[in-house]
């Protein structure tokens, strides 16, 4: 499956969980392109482009290797999508501290206030679907968690 592919089946995912078919739309349409976004360093070894719309967000994660985002957690839930790359996560399941492994073409998906970390093992492409919107992104100051790592230049 390639990666227009799966940005589809992501797409389509994120309509299904942020619609029913008694809303009528009320905003208008937006049109964006990764590829003409600007990035931003976000922490050392990574950088992101993002857009919102009024219910969910999608960002694209370019992580060098030995990237780190600190532990951290949200209320949206989350949705990744590993492009290219491969990351380790640690997490909560059932309960319990796991650690797993996500390559390129595997998704995981964290509810609503579940912490997780990630390390890059090598270069990656994340693609991330959060809904509902993040709020702690929308002003220009980092979130918390994000402060931990070293900002480059």
């Amino acid at each position: 499956m390639n990666n227009n592919n799966l940005l589809s089946i992501v797409l389509g995912l994120w309509m299904v969980l942020n619609t029913s078919a008694q809303e009528t739309p009320v905003s208008k349409v937006q049109h964006f392109n990764f590829e003409e976004m600007k990035s931003e360093t976000i922490g050392k070894g990574i950088q992101r482009k993002w857009f919102h719309g009024d219910k969910g967000q999608m960002t694209i994660f370019n992580l060098e290797k030995e990237a780190h985002i600190p532990w951290h957690k949200h209320p949206n839930e989350q949705i990744t999508y590993i492009m290219s790359g491969k990351v380790k996560i640690k997490t909560i399941v059932d309960g319990k501290e796991k650690i797993i492994i996500v390559g390129t073409g595997e998704v995981i998906v964290f509810p609503e206030n579940v912490p997780h970390e990630f390390w890059a093992l090598e270069k990656t492409v994340d693609l991330d679907v959060h809904v509902p919107v993040r709020q702690d992104w929308l002003s220009k100051e980092l979130p918390e968690y994000l402060k931990k790592t070293e900002k480059q230049d």
